[in-house]
């Protein structure tokens, strides 16, 4: 490495200065090691060596009692663990944690000499755990005291064991025996193990009882005891909580097991998560490995027999809702009629249940809803190999008001949306809009509703509101479907199914999230990856499942395949092999070199927050940890436990000190950087050992606390992968960050995505790069540049206008000399004359001051060259950076900044593709959009694809999706997207403004008639060209032109009918759109400088 740096106190041992080139080898200083094959003896590497220790330890440990080696999953488990962290347990299935409570629980208590604390659900469970430990403390001939107590002991056993709680080093115990037996829960507590923490986090006088028995700082406790004892505002206990542990380590540790079901918001769980610092999240989600295919048939039932017969047992069968309970019990009969050990299941059914877990049933039938127990509250990753959909999962719409439901009608708008005429749209909008603020109606609200619409009587407030919306509603769907071109748009379209049978209207929506969610039962995470499974659909109806292959896109990538043409044999075998590795991972006896592919633990770095969030729920809702300043969001995606944390931008900028302005000059030109030290008032970079501002503001913002933490996880992963901008500033920061943390990981690689959506983030983690040295260079370059340019022009302004706060630099400067150059112009003036010609044209033009006064005297105008006719119009290109700045701060009335903070969100919510770039290229996979979108919308005649190739690594600023606005809105109000924060009305115009762009340039030409003429008036010419007439619309369909439809004009003289004039000045002052232009063609600045 050629790169020469010194980072100043970024020592990850001492906090001394370091090179970039010890780093790179993963060094400490020289001060640290001043012989690279010698031994530390101080710091914190040499903690980190003795954590590192004591995970071999724990591992000989282990595999001396399990007889296996550890995953890697485990081992990053053990080293949370040694760091005295507190943290979620989300693990997949097969992953050990039960045996990996077990053996940390007993070096806890024999070698930290910790008190551990185990809660179980049930008291079987404890009863097993507790046998399972004691025979590993007598294999491992580890000497410490167990109790176990729960309800299945006898009086004598209850009796022994709670004598033995004051001396036990663990005891082993459910929520319930903790909050009844004061001989527990008066125990002090250094460590606790919650399993199942769904079932602990139902009980909050569990929470409570717990928080008393760990070792807390006693301020801290008594805050806890008057939140729970006295009431206190919850709000300002957090808060004294969060303040009290700056000056407070939290000693005793908390370590759960498992996830939630469905979010919990109550006061114990607010306490638990402001003390420990971490947020349990939802049972993880994870990429699908499914073979998704589909059978048109006329006979569902026997379609079902033959698939059950050959695909064998493990199956689930799903039946549509329209189709009804009924059809479900029908098929049920038929199954056992022909041999088939089967059973409804409607509703939960333990006994079912367990039938089928245990083989004696092959094949279990549910109803295809989210709201299905057989949907969403089945987990048998062993026993589930495939799914059957007897018929397309789909439900009625009924266009009755007795069945008014505003979920319903908005998928029912979404699906017909392409069918709405263009004279319909606002009304279209406004009942979307309104069906979306009532969607959160409470099911005795609605029945309330439904029910004054049919007596014909009105509500008070919002629910008269509601009543009113139904009521528009109604009126709008009799109003479209009276309409024959609307009635002929929706039989003629693929993806509308609908019936008006004896003038009732019947609309079938596919139930997208339905099909996802029980396919997805047939392909679960395991320690050695995911499942594959097989997904069947027999077509019952070939428009609903058109509409479901388009609306499932939204969710998923899927590659729908016919039944006849996959290798059928092939997929059972490999379903069934996965069984088999997942039932050896069950009961702990899969290796780690039987799997092809064994989960591993990734650090995962974007710049900004936001991103964080929005990768995160890709992939589910995530666990959520705190490290000072740093919150970790904790998801399985892509093969991996992710840990997806922010940079916040840059870490390190020039130091003010060394050299010249933070270059020593003198060696090499060796830039010193520093961690960066922000105002939290102003934005000021300051120094270091500053404590007080400029401003007067004490609060800083500081990235040195920030890169300990990133420090602190890079030493708990297998690998690091840093995913800033793919640009040369988020070069710049990911080369940084690789150096700042290769003493601590030496796998560290670089992920570029110029898209963030769920597909381009699991390619670019499965085909990960090396660093670019050359824009690392250019970067820093271009800030010493900065540095020095603005640092020595800075004093001149500070010496002439007596005011140390102002600023010049390397692309400031040269644009403030045009902006100035402008301003000394603006008082010349000139005539803005506007004239009335006799056939009603208006026409306005600049003109030398007196022009005004000569075509008054002369009393006409002159018309010569005349010209009409036909052009071809071509679309603009898609935008660029400085294009779209130009476009948004005209449109949207904002400035520049605005203009790219707007992008900026659109970016990192994954609307649009990156956003600085200077190139107009389209991809393939921007071509393919247009063309869905253009083909679905207008017919394919109107696509003209185009790759509009120009220089530059980067892609033109596109939509990742053939989403339009109203789809947007539609699909945020259903639900199907979300955002990290929701979009303002602003970010929805720029994203309209985005799409609309880029659409129109796939688009085949406008042809248009053009009119071109000069007018002579006084001693003036001035040429003139319209578009008259738009002929053939081509991309004037999304982009709309104006057309003038001039009639009558003639050459030769012409009269005016009216004529005035305003005096303006000459120039104006430069606007946004103008100057980003300006600096564009001067080739001054870059996009992110715009």
């Amino acid at each position: 490495m050629e790169l020469k740096i010194v980072y100043k106190t970024l020592c990850p041992n001492c906090e001394n200065d370091i090179t970039s080139e010890r780093l790179n080898k993963g060094l400490p200083c020289k001060f640290c090691l001043p012989a690279e094959n010698s031994k530390m003896s101080f710091g914190n590497l040499t903690k980190i060596e003795e954590r590192n220790r004591r995970v071999e330890e724990i591992e000989k440990l282990f595999e001396k009692a399990v007889k296996a080696k550890m995953w890697a999953l485990q081992r990053f488990w053990v080293r949370r663990f040694l760091e005295n962290e507190s943290f979620a347990l989300i693990a997949p299935t097969g992953s050990g944690k039960t045996t990996m409570q077990i053996i940390l629980c007993l070096y806890a208590a024999k070698f930290l000499k910790k008190r551990c604390l185990v809660i179980l659900p049930t008291s079987l469970l404890v009863s097993e755990v507790s046998e399972r430990m004691k025979k590993f403390a007598e294999e491992l001939e580890l000497n410490v005291i167990i109790a176990s107590y729960h309800s299945m002991l006898s009086a004598k056993e209850k009796k022994e064991e709670l004598e033995k709680m004051n001396s036990a080093d663990i005891i082993i115990t459910t929520h319930l025996s903790v909050m009844k037996r004061e001989e527990i829960n008066k125990q002090e507590i250094d460590l606790v193990f919650v399993d199942d923490v769904d079932s602990f986090l139902r009980r909050s006088k569990a929470i409570r009882y717990v928080l008393r028995m760990v070792k807390l700082p006693s301020k801290i406790k008594s805050i806890v005891e008057d939140v729970f004892e006295r009431n206190i505002d919850i709000k300002n206990a957090l808060l004294e909580i969060s303040k009290l542990k700056e000056n407070y380590d939290i000693k005793s540790q908390l370590i759960v097991s498992g996830a939630t079901q469905k979010a919990r918001r109550t006061k114990s769980i607010a306490i638990l998560n402001s003390i420990y610092g971490f947020s349990i999240g939802l049972k993880p989600e994870f990429g699908r490995n499914i073979v998704d295919c589909f059978i048109e048939s006329r006979n569902i039932k026997e379609s079902v027999l033959n698939l059950v017969k050959n695909l064998g047992t493990g199956g689930l069968i799903f039946v549509p809702m329209d189709k009804g309970s009924e059809f479900a019990e029908e098929l049920e009969n038929f199954l056992v009629e022909n041999g088939i050990k089967v059973k409804a299941f409607l509703k939960p059914d333990k006994k079912a249940f367990e039938a089928f877990k245990n083989g004696e049933l092959d094949v279990l039938i549910g109803m295809v809803t989210t709201r299905s127990p057989l949907v969403r509250g089945i987990d048998l990753p062993a026993r589930i190999k495939y799914a059957i959909f007897a018929g397309v999962p789909k439900f009625i719409v009924r266009i009755k008001i007795e069945e008014f439901h505003p979920t319903k009608w908005l998928m029912l708008l979404n699906n017909i949306q392409q069918a709405i005429r263009d004279e319909y749209k606002k009304e279209y909008e406004h009942l979307v809009a309104n069906l979306i603020k009532i969607k959160t109606l409470k099911s005795e609200e609605l029945e309330e509703v439904r029910k004054a619409l049919i007596e014909n009587r009105t509500l008070e407030g919002f629910l008269e509101f509601v009543r009113k919306v139904a009521l528009n509603g109604m009126e709008f769907f009799k109003k479209i479907l009276k309409d024959e071109n609307v009635l002929r748009a929706i039989k003629e379209s693929p993806t509308i199914s609908f019936s008006d049978k004896e003038e009732e209207y019947t609309f079938l929506i596919p139930d997208t999230v339905a099909y996802i969610q029980a396919s997805g039962r047939t392909s679960r995470l395991y320690v050695g990856g995911v499942t594959k499974g097989l997904s069947i659909i027999i077509v019952d109806e070939e428009k609903a499942f058109n509409s479901l292959k388009k609306e499932v896109e939204y969710f998923e990538e899927i590659d729908w395949k016919k039944f006849d043409e996959i290798d059928i044999k092939k997929i059972v075998e490999e379903i069934n092999e996965d069984r088999r590795k997942v039932l050896l991972a069950m009961e702990g006896k899969l290796k780690v070199e039987e799997t092809k592919i064994a989960l591993k633990t990734r650090l995962f770095i974007v710049e900004s927050p936001t991103k964080v969030k929005t990768i995160a729920r890709f992939f589910g809702r995530p666990s959520k940890k705190k490290y000072q300043d740093l919150e970790v969001n904790e998801v399985f995606g892509a093969n991996s436990l992710l840990m997806i944390a922010a940079s916040k931008g840059h870490i390190t900028d020039l130091s003010l000190k060394e050299g010249l302005f933070g270059v020593d000059i003198n060696d090499n030109f060796i830039p010193y950087f520093k961690p960066i030290k922000r105002c939290a008032a102003c934005g000021r970079e300051v120094e270091e050992e500053e404590e007080v501002c400029v401003c007067g503001s004490k609060k800083f913002i500081d990235s040195k606390p920030r890169i300990e933490s990133l420090r602190k996880l890079a030493s708990l992963v297998d690998e690091v992968i840093i995913g800033t901008d793919p640009d040369s500033e988020g070069e710049k920061i990911a080369f940084d960050l690789y150096l700042l943390l290769k003493p601590l990981n030496k796998n560290i690689k670089r992920a570029r995505f110029h898209e963030v959506t769920k597909k381009e983030v699991q390619k670019v983690l499965e085909n990960l790069e090396d660093f670019d040295l050359n824009l690392v260079k250019a970067q820093i370059v271009r800030r010493v540049e900065d540095r020095w340019i603005g640092f020595s022009i800075s004093p001149v302004l500070w010496k002439v206008f007596r005011n140390n706060r102002l600023s010049a630099g390397r692309v400031q400067t040269p644009v403030l000399g045009w902006v100035v150059d402008r301003t000394k112009k603006l008082k010349e003036k000139e005539e803005l004359i506007i004239l009335k010609l006799e056939n009603g044209l208006e026409l306005s033009f600049r003109a030398n001051i007196g022009t005004y006064k000569k075509i008054v005297k002369n009393g006409f105008v002159e018309i010569k060259d005349l010209q009409i006719y036909e052009e071809e119009l071509n679309p603009y290109p898609p935008f660029t950076t400085d294009t779209l700045i130009s476009s948004l701060t005209t449109s949207l009335k904002i400035d520049a900044n605005e203009a790219m903070q707007i992008a900026q969100k659109l970016f990192e919510n994954g609307l649009i593709t990156y956003h600085r770039t200077s190139s107009t290229t389209v991809s393939t996979v921007g071509i393919n959009i247009a063309k869905e979108y253009i083909s679905s919308n207008f017919g394919e005649e109107f696509f003209k694809g185009r790759k509009w190739e120009a220089e530059g690594a980067h892609e033109c600023i596109r939509p990742t999706r053939a989403i339009d606005l109203q789809k947007l809105k539609n699909l945020i109000g259903l639900k199907i997207l979300r955002f990290p924060s929701p979009l303002t009305e602003k970010e929805l115009r720029a994203y309209d403004i985005i799409f609309k762009r880029f659409i129109a340039s796939q688009m085949k030409p406008a042809k248009v008639e053009k009119i071109k003429f000069k007018l002579i008036a006084g001693e003036e010419e001035k040429e003139f060209e319209f578009i008259n007439k738009i002929l053939d619309k081509g991309f004037t369909k999304v982009f709309k032109i104006q057309e003038k439809n001039i009639s009558g004009l003639k050459e030769g003289k012409v009269q005016f009918l009216e004529i005035n004039k305003k005096i303006v000045p000459k120039f104006y002052p430069y606007n946004y759109s103008e100057i980003v232009s300006m600096m564009r063609e001067k080739g001054i600045g870059r996009p992110s400088t715009y």
